[in-house]
């Protein structure tokens, strides 16, 4: 009796995410109260931004755009993956893009059948009564071509590559589908030469992350049919930087027995904040109609605070936000994690897809395809550089005008959001910035 064929379907999401600026010039005295002034005008006259809303919608997107369709589906599955994984990576930094890895599962759904493709519509919380699959694809098409829009201020690319063994044979409807809809592409790959494939496919993520992720893959199976590569490229500028002379060294506060010492930028200016009994949160604006949150859980709230972290806690956050004038401290960091996505989507009700009850025949017309894998790796890198042109900035403050001051010297939550196509671009966990 031959022995049944062992197929390896590698899921690999390599997201970067960079929050790198280019270096400020010194000198410039004359234009510190210009530039603080800048700042304050920005929040006076602009709308009011924080992590995933917005105080006063200024932006009337229209609903009937294809990836505006998604939006609700994909931000409901980003909060059901974040609550997991922080459940099971208790004590952990947690770096992961929502938007990255609903697009993978979606566009793997092009080729599954029967209660494989339902399984993953149902886990991305895609109701099929309410959209219709066309609908579903044709949004994240669209999604993908503006992450991929070179005139936004920010730089983001996203993408997907399979990588085919030379001995076996992918139907051509999937191959039309994927390039057409998930704009991805294919390679004819010899799998037997293990290394020759994993550094031709370590080399196609290097140069899609822009050399950022290099070592993608350390090995691959000599029976591999199908890899799948699914990756997300991001680089902004802060709306307002910090300045790096600034940057001094403080304590971080990883738990009641550990004490972290890192480089704490610092900057007075406007910024949307609240308190409470719970936590401190803040939002950062980048350009290009982005924002990040940060949520800082008061000693011994982190638990609950991310197991009811979704979008009445975010409403309720923005209830209580408002802009004020503080001194921020904010960690200087580089983290990197990956998630074992196998294990967590199948928490989430994605399960057949890697069992033997696994239905992938719309990828190569048997049945005999699972996915034995889903990683993905996330690399996030934040600091105070900028593009504008600023000096030391001297604040002559009388006592009784001292604003608060915000110090980010805990273990606190983070989420990116595009505001164009209502995603959360990364989210996660810093528990300790020098991990």
């Amino acid at each position: 009796m031959n022995r049944k064929m062992r197929v390896l379907l590698l899921l690999r999401v390599a997201f970067l995410c960079t929050l790198v600026f280019a270096d400020h010039h010194e000198g410039h005295h004359n234009q510190d109260k210009n530039i603080y002034q800048e700042d304050k005008d920005d929040h006076d006259h602009h709308d009011h931004k924080d992590g995933h809303h917005k105080k006063g919608e200024h932006h009337h997107h229209n609903e009937s755009l294809p990836y505006l369709k998604i939006a609700d589906y994909n931000s409901k599955f980003s909060f059901d993956l974040f609550r997991q994984i922080a459940l099971d990576h208790p004590a952990e930094n947690i770096v992961f893009s929502p938007v990255s890895i609903s697009t993978a599962l979606a566009f793997l759904s092009l080729g599954a059948k029967a209660q494989t493709r339902s399984q993953i519509f149902e886990g991305l919380h895609l109701n099929t009564s309410e959209i219709s699959e066309l609908e579903i694809h044709e949004g994240f098409h669209s999604l993908l071509d503006l992450l991929n829009d070179v005139d936004r201020e920010i730089q983001l690319s996203g993408g997907n590559a399979l990588f085919i063994s030379k001995e076996h044979k992918i139907l051509q409807t999937f191959l039309d589908e994927a390039k057409k809809l998930y704009h991805s592409e294919a390679f004819s790959t010899d799998f037997k030469n293990t290394e020759e494939a994993k550094n031709q496919i370590n080399s196609y993520v290097e140069k899609n992350t822009h050399g950022k992720i290099a070592e993608l893959l350390d090995s691959v199976d000599e029976d591999a049919i199908l890899v799948l590569i699914n990756y997300i490229y991001f680089k902004a500028k802060w709306k307002i930087p910090f300045m790096e002379k600034w940057t001094k060294e403080g304590d971080f506060h990883v738990n009641e027995n550990t004490t972290v010492k890192v480089p704490f930028m610092t900057r007075m200016g406007y910024y949307d904040v609240a308190f409470n009994d719970q936590a401190t949160v803040v939002s950062i604006p980048y350009k290009g109609d982005v924002g990040a949150l940060f949520i800082m859980p008061k000693e011994g709230k982190m638990s609950e605070v991310e197991q009811n972290y979704n979008k009445e806690a975010i409403n309720k956050w923005k209830n209580l936000m408002h802009m004020k004038r503080v001194w921020l401290y904010f960690p200087k960091f580089s983290v990197s994690g990956t998630i074992n996505l196998k294990e967590t989507l199948g928490k989430l009700g994605i399960e057949d897809v890697f069992s033997d009850n696994a239905d992938l025949s719309g990828i190569n017309g048997e049945a005999n395809l699972k996915m034995s894998k889903a990683v993905q790796k996330a690399m996030l890198n934040v600091n105070e550089w900028g593009t504008e042109a600023t000096g030391t900035t001297v604040f002559e403050i009388s006592p009784h005008m001292l604003p608060p001051r915000v110090y980010f010297n805990h273990p606190f939550i983070f989420s990116l959001y595009d505001y164009k196509t209502k995603s959360v671009l990364f989210t996660g966990r810093i528990a300790n910035p020098k991990k």
